[in-house]
């Protein structure tokens, strides 16, 4: 989040940044999930590229994606940066003209992208850790019906990441559970045992 922008919050902002690394690592099936949803969000879109980003505290990762070979991209030179600090998607139709993005290396140098719509993941709590979005290599819109159905593919998103996180918590409890369950019925067996020898 841009720190000059008046809704800039460093509390906040930590605790979303919390919330964004609880959802860092996702199960093999989850991932599978997301790469449908990405290659949706290209078609619907008609762009060539699509991404679904998670946005850390520096760095915006890239957990699922089409039509780019990145894996990762410096927070300060991310349209997602802006797109996480509001609610409705954003759309940026000529990134060229837009004083926000004109310097940044993407825009400025190869690959030259120029248009841009995000539309934001958000995390149990109600924080936006990251975008379903999507660029192209020149400048367009969205029609209304494409804004609504890039809006629905992130709640599918959020969806996902917050049941992966749910079964991981479970997975963990139960593990802790079991080895309870373990030292319990070791601890039980001791004084069985001296029973029977008496």
């Amino acid at each position: 989040m841009d720190k000059h922008s008046n809704n800039f919050n460093p509390t906040t902002e930590d605790q979303r940044v919390r919330s964004v690394q609880r959802y860092l690592s996702f199960e093999l099936d989850r991932q599978k999930e997301l790469n449908e949803i990405v290659k949706l969000a290209s078609i619907i879109c008609e762009t060539p590229i699509a991404l679904i980003t998670l946005m850390d505290k520096d760095t915006q990762w890239i957990k699922a994606k089409v039509g780019a070979d990145v894996d990762r991209m410096p927070r300060e030179t991310s349209f997602c940066t802006y797109a996480i600090q509001k609610d409705e998607v954003m759309v940026v139709s000529d990134a060229a003209s837009d004083p926000r993005f004109a310097d940044i290396p993407t825009v400025s140098q190869s690959p030259f992208l120029r248009f841009y719509a995000g539309a934001n993941l958000k995390s149990y709590e109600g924080y936006n850790v990251g975008t379903i979005c999507v660029y192209d290599l020149k400048p367009k819109s969205l029609t209304s019906q494409q804004q609504e159905a890039l809006s629905a593919l992130a709640n599918q998103v959020s969806h996902i990441m917050e049941l992966d996180r749910t079964l991981r918590l479970l997975q963990e409890q139960n593990r802790k559970l079991s080895e309870i369950a373990r030292i319990q019925s070791h601890e039980l067996r001791k004084p069985v045992a001296s029973f029977l020898g008496i």
